[in-house]
């Protein structure tokens, strides 16, 4: 049932790919110059990582979807294993900068183990929902609600390492990946519905505490850091917070306005946007390209979305579509984040924009997931 044929290529896939690679090079080339950076070695460098990824693509597409779920648990425990060596061998520098332990540093490499942990999730996660459908093959709410705890409890020790590493805004994308299996797996929709009614209720919990005295305390408490806080107070009033916690939202605006509808004119200054080559990514296209450029980058990232649902679809194998849907529903929820983030719609979280961002490991592990989605062959 999950066979694939090596034999078969999907160009149609492959091509918003290609072109997603050649823009993040163009792209960080840009940042680069308005940032006054050696444009030479930004551009080599993500030459390498685009390359790097697209050889990661080649060599995960020829595995097939029952071996990738079969060590699927082995991944999980590798990737909980990785993270947890952040406590031991994070990267000084960025703890400096970001006062969190999200980059693993061993000797002159350094990487994120939550982009690799983003992977394993979804192989895993998929692996358990696959197992619970075969045991249950009749739905009724008391499966459903038995599977949805198995899948909790199964996802704890990521959610506490993800809480201790005080990495709120990747916690928010294993959620994602959640949200989107229990919906294309078919769990009952008064829960669903009751799942939705808590996360709204616990985000409008977490406003009314960030923006009253005794909540802050409590916040505190619970091990939330003030600029956690303070990107929730510069989200909801940008502009009075100008001057201090709201400067890189209000300069995002500025940026992305300043590139009207075809992108900024000869002659005229660009706008400093702080971490403008990573976060902030997308005021580089808003800025050099306008409304016309914006719009497209957008568009093309819904054609490749397409194009995975459609190759997993095609395949009519239930593995695919499960591992497609959670994969496509990650990359969405952080474009969704990153570009409501530069645009003012959302708060800041520190998610970058899939491919384009800044990233060596993102891009990487990036190539492998779509080497998974490149190996989706008709049966």
């Amino acid at each position: 049932m999950m066979k694939r044929l090596s034999n078969e290529f999907n160009y149609s896939l492959f091509l918003p790919l290609f072109l997603f690679y050649l823009i993040s090079i163009g792209i960080q080339s840009l940042a680069a110059e308005l940032d006054g950076v050696d444009v030479k070695s930004v551009m080599m460098k993500q030459i390498l990582f685009c390359l790097l990824s697209l050889a990661a693509m080649g060599i995960v597409s020829r595995i097939t979807t029952s071996h990738l779920l079969k060590y699927a648990p082995l991944f999980y425990v590798l990737s909980l294993g990785l993270m947890a060596l952040l406590y031991w061998f994070h990267d000084p520098a960025m703890f400096a900068v970001t006062n969190t332990k999200r980059w693993l540093r061993i000797g002159g490499f350094s990487f994120q183990p939550s982009e690799l942990m983003k992977l394993s999730f979804i192989l895993f996660m998929v692996r358990l929902t696959l197992i619970d459908e075969m045991n249950q093959p009749q739905r009724s709410l008391r499966n459903d609600l038995g599977y949805i705890g198995k899948i909790l409890l199964y996802s704890l020790p990521t959610f506490l390492l993800m809480f201790m590493q005080r990495d709120f805004g990747t916690s928010l994308v294993f959620i994602a990946i959640l949200g989107a299996l229990f919906v294309i797996s078919g769990v009952h929709w008064k829960i669903l519905v009751t799942i939705t009614g808590a996360a709204a209720a616990l985000g409008s919990t977490l406003l009314i505490l960030v923006f009253s005295e005794w909540g802050n305390k409590l916040l505190y408490w619970l091990h939330f850091k003030t600029y956690q806080l303070d990107r929730v107070r510069a989200w909801v009033d940008p502009f009075q917070y100008r001057d201090s916690i709201a400067y890189q939202q209000v300069q995002s605006l500025y940026a992305i306005g300043s590139g009207g509808l075809f992108g900024r004119g000869e002659g005229q200054a660009s706008v400093y946007v702080p971490v403008r080559e990573s976060d902030m990514i997308f005021t580089v296209v808003g800025e050099s390209f306008g409304f016309i450029g914006g719009t497209l980058v957008i568009f093309l990232y819904f054609y490749l979305f397409y194009q995975i649902l459609y190759a997993a679809i095609n395949t009519n194998n239930k593995a695919n579509l499960y591992i497609a849907a959670a994969f496509v529903f990650s990359l969405l929820f952080q474009i969704f984040e990153n570009i409501g983030a530069a645009i003012g719609i959302l708060p800041l979280t520190g998610i970058p924009l899939p491919i384009l961002s800044q990233g060596g490991t993102s891009l990487i592990v990036l190539g492998i997931g779509f080497g998974i989605m490149m190996g989706f062959k008709k049966n």
